[in-house]
């Protein structure tokens, strides 16, 4: 997806150019350190069964027919998870319609604190699909439906039948400092959506899911500053059988050493996934259904 800028981002052309490298190298980076986990397992487990006795090969040959029907029944129990998250209500307390800096009515602004510059929208927004596509990309953005999964196939051993995924979204703010100091960055991201993770480990294999989510904040102003990480979300074992809702705020919090001038700060919200083995899933979904979704992110910036 092709976008133009407008003449005066020139500055922020390059910045979104060069983190789409970069994000490009990491997913690549990625798929190959699975494949050759892939490939290394399958080895591994060819060479093992050379020294097994045949009873021993014929039983994991026919364990085989197990794992493939455990990976076939995963479309339907998650056709069933996916029914029931989505029609439970949002609790009051996760409700995100609601601007974050609303206190007893009153909108948090410069008038609480002088150095204040107040609250930000995105200017701009890119993401990133696991594909290695861009799925959307321009300026405004509003909501976005995401979702990202993986399924294991296999029995799992050595690393074998392993698949993984990451999808990065990047929001870009833009402001004028006034002055030479520095500011504090108060960052609410907002989420309504699920996760489903599953593996059943045992004796003859080796079956794992598992799922995270990672906000992250670097400032830009002449170059690039220290990059700040929350994680909001991380499960997952070998043996696991959990679905929940996600939803509401998450909240972190960034600082840098900024000039006079005209500064950007890059916010992202990475979502991860990893299955091994057949009948293993890890499924992050703030796509499916109208209540499912990630939503604007604000910034306050004092």
């Amino acid at each position: 997806m092709e976008t133009k800028f407008k003449s005066s981002d020139d500055q922020l052309k390059q910045l979104v150019a060069e983190r789409r490298q970069e994000v490009v190298r990491l997913q690549k980076s990625q798929a190959e350190q699975i494949e050759k986990a892939n490939k290394s397992g399958q080895t591994r487990m060819d060479q093992l069964k050379k020294s097994l006795p045949q009873d021993v090969v014929t039983f994991l040959d026919n364990q085989e027919k197990t794992h493939k029907e455990e990976q076939a029944a995963i479309e339907s129990y998650t056709a069933e998870a996916k029914t029931s998250l989505s029609s439970i209500e949002v609790s009051p307390e996760n409700i995100t319609s609601i601007h974050p800096g609303l206190v007893e009515g009153h909108l948090l602004s410069d008038s609480t604190n002088a150095l204040a510059l107040g609250w930000y929208s995105p200017y701009y927004a890119t993401l990133h699909g696991s594909n290695g596509a861009v799925y959307w990309q321009g300026y405004n953005p509003g909501n976005f439906d995401l979702s990202d999964s993986a399924n294991g196939s296999g029995s799992g051993l050595f690393g074998s039948g392993s698949a993984s995924f990451t999808v990065y979204l990047d929001w870009w703010f833009t402001f004028k400092a006034p002055e030479n100091r520095n500011y504090a960055h108060t960052i609410q991201v907002p989420f309504h959506g699920y996760y489903i993770i599953k593996a059943d480990d045992g004796f003859w294999d080796s079956k794992e899911a598992k799922a995270r989510i990672d906000l992250s904040a670097v400032g830009y102003q002449y170059n690039y500053k220290a990059t700040g990480s929350s994680n909001v979300f991380d499960m997952g074992s070998q043996n696991i059988n959990v679905n929940d809702r996600f939803d509401g705020y998450r909240t972190m919090y960034y600082s840098d050493l900024l000039g006079a001038d005209q500064a950007y700060l890059r916010v992202t919200a990475s979502f991860y996934v990893y299955a091994r083995g057949g009948g293993s899933t890890a499924q992050l979904n703030f796509s499916d259904g109208n209540a499912n979704y990630i939503g604007v992110p604000w910034v306050y910036i004092v």
